[in-house]
């Protein structure tokens, strides 16, 4: 999206009620007639936690779109809803940065339309682990608490993010048509909006916004942001340079069951059948027992590294590292410390950033002569 094409407004603040407000604004979009639904992050009965709810009934909105918890992937809740045959009319689908990323790259792998999808973006201060937002150690809910932090600029909410958000590559959205910002403005007076595609600006243009009254504060405050997430990004891949060899790859995953809980939450893993769920690693007794005879000792579930690895090759030029995998871990295996590396390797090789560009093919899907030489004939 080319920032001379973006209309940027604000919305005003009611009464100190910045989910309130927000949602009063998520009401008169789809008031408005010209959306049909808004996937929206909304809480469960028991306030626990918060999930992506598809909504027509504005009367049944009472989302949080600020609360700090990534239960699932919203990419994969819309790759549900479009793989088949995308909606007749408008969707709205309310997303964090990481998941527009994984939605474009599911876009790319045929997944996923973009049909008829309204893409409405989040700044994102960060999550917490689900059993963290859930159970809430601090007396203010984990919304309050972080909306507060980020009205007085302290870094209190730092201590309960997932590792993942520590080291997040943009917590700004783009490729959305709409974005709901939170940087560059006083947040107890007024929220940002910006209609970043022609789409957003006619589906904002009847809705009461107010003008902004200093245009250069949001694009300073993302400048800030993006530095010291690149700084803190730079840190850790520093301090997790000696994650290298089999045998210490083996020991890092030494906890996993192979219960695939992490394939699962991953938003980039697809596969209808995946390949260790088939029927390839099954065998008769007595080759288990072979190989037991050969080595002198045959662990099982023999595959549970080659699962890790094979899954890690499969996806990773298109990982988000929006962090789910680890999230899902049953052992709490800190997949992120090897994850995020690989990733950046990889996709350093390949001068390749999922979900940036929608036009940039996958790089393993595109043939070039010139490409990696050195390991071959030239």
């Amino acid at each position: 999206m080319e920032e001379k094409q973006m209309t940027q407004k604000a919305l005003k603040i009611k009464e100190n009620d910045v989910v309130g407000s927000i949602n009063d604004f998520l009401r008169q979009l789809l008031s408005s007639g010209k959306i049909q639904a808004l996937l929206v992050p909304q809480s469960t009965p028991s306030k626990k936690v918060v999930y992506p709810v598809l909504i027509a009934d504005p009367k049944k909105l009472h989302s949080d779109i600020i609360a700090p918890v990534l239960p699932v992937a919203t990419a994969t809740v819309v790759s549900k809803l479009t793989k088949v045959q995308p909606p007749s009319k408008p969707i709205g689908v309310v997303m964090r940065a990481c998941q527009i990323r994984a939605l474009v790259e599911l876009v790319k792998l045929n997944q996923a339309s973009l049909s008829n999808i309204i893409i409405i973006g989040v700044d994102c201060p960060g999550t917490f682990p689900i059993n963290v937002y859930a159970d809430f150690p601090e007396k203010k809910a984990p919304t309050h608490f972080l909306l507060e932090t980020l009205l007085k600029k302290t870094k209190d909410a730092d201590q309960y993010l997932r590792s993942a958000c520590h080291v997040c590559k943009d917590p700004i959205p783009t490729n959305a048509d709409i974005v709901l910002g939170f940087y560059g403005i006083d947040l107890d007076k007024e929220l940002i909006v910006e209609a970043h595609s022609e789409i957003g600006r006619e589906l904002i243009k009847d809705i009461p916004l107010e003008e902004i009254t200093d245009d250069k504060a949001r694009e300073k405050a993302i400048k800030d942001q993006r530095e010291m997430k690149d700084k803190q990004r730079a840190a850790f891949l520093k301090d997790k340079e000696g994650m290298k060899g089999i045998e210490k790859i083996a020991e890092f995953f030494d906890k996993c069951v192979n219960c695939h809980n992490c394939r699962q939450a991953c938003p980039i893993c697809y596969c209808k059948e995946c390949l260790f769920d088939s029927a390839v690693f099954d065998a008769e007794a007595y080759k288990f027992i072979r190989r037991a005879e050969n080595k002198g000792l045959f662990k099982l579930p023999s595959d549970a590294l080659l699962f890790q690895l094979g899954r890690m090759n499969h996806m990773i030029l298109s990982c988000v590292e929006c962090g789910l995998c680890e999230q899902a871990c049953p052992n709490m295996i800190p997949l992120m410390e090897v994850f995020i590396p690989a990733a950046e390797n990889a996709q350093k090789e390949f001068a390749y950033h999922p979900g940036k560009d929608k036009a940039e093919k996958i790089p393993m899907i595109v043939y070039r002569e010139d490409e990696f030489l050195e390991v071959g004939e030239k």
